[in-house]
């Protein structure tokens, strides 16, 4: 299922229309805030293990 940024909700910040090159030449505080909550959700990741509830801790 292919969804546009518009559909996914979430709390960082929309990259989607930025090439690298501009991301490079972006104001790091800008980006902060959505850094430390991906980095946070890549050391503790989730995943839903079936059922009808948001996804759960795995560990």
């Amino acid at each position: 299922m292919d969804l546009s940024p518009g559909d996914v909700e979430t709390d960082l910040i929309d990259l989607s229309r930025l090439s690298l090159a501009m991301l490079y030449r972006c104001d790091e505080s800008v980006l902060a805030d959505s850094v430390k909550t991906l980095l946070r959700q890549v050391d503790r990741p989730r995943a839903n293990l079936g059922g009808n509830g948001p996804p759960g801790r795995v560990d």
